[in-house]
């Protein structure tokens, strides 16, 4: 997460506890346990030009013949309400309704670019595809759309220029474009050409433009006969759109209940308790296509997802594990590279904390393109609990730095080892860098590591003497970049109006200076060296490592104590190589940074080494069987 988004974050929370409560939502009876509803089926359909990837969740019985279309946000408030979004759908269909959700062209793993022209009109035309399959797939009549934010004004829009919309639930909308691109330009910077980039997205002066023309508070027809507007929690306030809606001819509910504050902060979990799903469940039950019935017979199997190709790249959607659990999206090039061993290259990118398989500002979309682009194998892996990943029995979602979870790499080797891959990288920002490292320690069949930005790469949880553990839980900059920050005048203006957190900047230092001084004394030292004896190990092993650092990022301590500055403490090995990034905070978001750290992906990966160890056949486990191959691992056409 960004140092701009976490304090984004930080003051939406603030602003929560410090608004009037919420009135409470209404009080149906709580909703039964949900009956198992089928498994979400990946799908893959055209849109504006392009395709776009989503889930199509299939109801429960007895289905209703309502199918309830979700419309994303944009931009960091949708990668962090990915995570609702999946609670909300799994929810939905448990009580019946038939649900897609989806990415909008050039968003998410769909196709395209967020830099492609044309990009409001290919979300809009992503909703009304979206309505298209949600009605062909359930075969049900009536459609509603659910819409959080910028996906609230795009619902409406959309609505009203396809006609026959029963109900529309929109959350926290925004009125207008504008009021949208009003808060993205507060929070971003401009980056020329009329650019701009907020939270790692990038807005072009066109998709900056277009969007100010957004107004659903002048829809060109009546949207839905009906219409659910939930308030913020932080803000109850109804705003100009619920009166628009009224003037056209929609019948218009106004709610206050509580999730939006916790929707649009970190992606860890779904955020909606059960008495707002069962309000929301209880709503749409009431729109007259919720009342008919769906044969048994109506719903349209899926039984073939095609890859599809996006010039050089071909990507599929991949479901794998012991029981296809696991989601990841695997991307490989569509002709035979002309670097052969590339092609038997698999590399696996590992979640950004509760970041779903795109990663933070779709960071991960670009670079698996990029090395797909250059000859390699890529996966983006959800592990259990995170995207749309189930966690393991008796696991949380969105439960970060477990070792477990190197149960579900092991399980994405195996499916790139079916596919033909013979080499494999493990890549990851922060909790992604945790896995890497623990996963290449637990399987030998791990021939490369990147850990990016690593804040931790180990977790005993209690133990007294991991003084980082704390500390590194509370995000700052590098100790490096105070130093130099000191010799900045505004520093000492800030620090004089109280705007530095003085504690938590002094807790750092301390906690640094503390770990050094542990490491002096004879005898204390074991534990602390114990990192480094086993990067070592790795290194003696044969893999190669290379440790990308933001100059200005925390993570740059904890890597420097370990293996001191540049990589100094592992100089003999020449295998593990330490690459600082200039100007860049944690998840590379600032402007010039995606352009520095791709191209060092590429080039590191272009000049490792040959690969030849003896035994490696022995290493990989046997080609699955037809019955447990992942569901894409071998071609659909």
């Amino acid at each position: 997460m960004t140092a701009t988004a976490t304090a984004t974050a930080t003051a939406t929370a603030t602003a929560t506890k410090a608004a009037i409560a919420p009135a409470p939502a209404p009080a149906p009876a709580p909703a039964p346990a949900p009956a198992p509803a089928p498994a979400a089926q990946p799908i893959v359909f055209d849109a504006a030009g392009g395709w776009c990837v989503g889930w199509y969740h299939p109801p429960a019985a007895p289905a209703r013949g309502l199918a309830v279309v979700l419309c994303p946000p944009a931009g960091y408030e949708a990668i962090c309400s990915y995570p609702t979004y999946v609670q909300l759908a799994r929810s939905l269909a448990g009580a019946g309704f038939p649900v897609l959700r989806f990415d909008y062209r050039g968003t998410g793993d769909s196709a395209g670019d967020e830099r492609d022209p044309g990009q409001l009109a290919g979300w809009l035309a992503s909703i009304e595809a979206a309505v298209q399959q949600a009605r062909q797939r359930s075969g049900a009549a009536g459609v509603a759309l659910f819409g959080l934010r910028l996906g609230g004004t795009l619902a409406v829009t959309a609505a009203a220029r396809l006609g026959g919309v029963d109900g529309l639930v929109l959350w926290a909308p925004c009125a207008t474009g504008k009021a949208w691109t009003r808060e993205l330009r507060a929070s971003g910077s401009e980056v020329g050409n009329g650019e701009l980039l907020a939270f790692g997205h990038a807005y072009t002066a066109e998709t900056l433009q277009d969007l100010e023309s957004l107004d659903a508070t002048r829809p060109a027809a009546r949207p839905a006969p009906v219409a659910l507007v939930v308030t913020r929690d932080d803000l109850p306030a109804e705003g100009p759109l619920p009166r628009a809606l009224r003037q056209v001819g929609c019948n218009v509910r106004i709610e206050h209940w509580p999730g939006y504050a916790a929707m649009v902060g970190e992606p860890r979990t779904g955020a909606l308790d059960s008495a707002t799903l069962a309000s929301l469940q209880a709503w749409l039950r009431e729109l007259p296509a919720a009342a008919r019935r769906l044969p048994r017979d109506a719903a349209v199997p899926d039984a073939v997802r095609p890859a599809r190709l996006m010039g050089a790249v071909r990507e599929e959607t991949w479901l794998l594990g012991p029981d296809r659990s696991l989601c990841g999206m695997f991307a490989e090039p569509a002709a035979a590279p002309a670097d052969a061993r590339r092609s038997d290259i698999g590399i696996v990118l590992l979640n950004v904390g509760g970041n779903h398989r795109v990663g933070p500002h779709r960071f991960y979309v670009t670079a698996a393109r990029a090395m797909v682009a250059a000859g390699y194998r890529v996966l983006r892996l959800d592990v259990g609990g995170i995207g749309d990943s189930a966690p393991q029995p008796g696991k949380p979602w969105a439960n970060l730095y477990d070792a477990d979870s190197v149960a579900d790499v092991r399980a994405a080797i195996d499916a790139l080892a079916a596919r033909g891959c013979r080499e494999f990288i493990l890549m990851g920002i922060c909790s992604g860098s945790y896995l890497s490292f623990q996963s290449a320690l637990a399987d030998p069949r791990v021939h490369g590591v990147v850990l990016m930005n690593s804040r931790l790469l180990e977790w005993t949880p209690g133990h007294a003497d991991d003084a980082w553990q704390d500390s590194m839980q509370q995000y700052a900059k590098s100790t490096d970049w105070y130093r130099r920050a000191l010799l900045r005048p505004e520093t000492w203006l800030r620090l004089l109006r109280g705007q530095l957190d003085v504690r938590l900047v002094g807790g750092r230092f301390l906690a640094l200076a503390k770990a050094r001084l542990r490491r002096l004394v004879p005898g204390a030292s074991a534990r602390a060296e114990s990192l480094h004896g086993k990067m070592k190990r790795l290194c003696r092993r044969g893999t190669d490592v290379l440790m990308v650092v933001s100059d200005a990022d925390d993570a740059r301590d904890y890597m420097e104590f370990h293996f001191g500055p540049s990589g100094s403490r592992m100089r003999a090995h020449p295998n593990f190589r330490m690459v600082y990034v200039p100007q860049a905070d944690h998840t590379f978001s600032r402007p010039g940074n995606q352009d520095f750290v791709v191209p060092l992906l590429l080039e590191h990966l272009a000049t490792r080494p040959p690969r030849a160890r003896p035994g490696l056949a022995n290493e990989l486990p046997p080609p699955p069987s037809a019955d447990t191959a992942p569901v894409g691992a071998r071609p659909t056409h």
